[in-house]
């Protein structure tokens, strides 16, 4: 199992992103935690140079959806 993966999160409203850390892999419909606060994932991307340490993959987040 993935321990201690790093993720560059671009939360709506925010101008940087927040450094997220979790020992699983997030992907794209699942919700994730950013400071307390449940997001849901619209898309993860690896940036071209993603071989090497220190880079980190970018997800946006969006709000959950409620249900109806």
């Amino acid at each position: 199992m993935p321990r201690g993966l790093s993720w560059d999160v671009f939360v709506p409203g925010d101008d940087l992103p927040r450094r997220v850390a979790t020992d699983y892999v997030v992907s794209e419909g699942e919700l994730v935690a950013v400071d307390g606060e449940q997001w849901l994932v619209e898309r993860v991307v690896m940036p071209e140079e993603s071989e090497g340490d220190g880079v980190v993959p970018l997800v946006y987040v969006e709000p959950p959806h409620e249900p109806l």
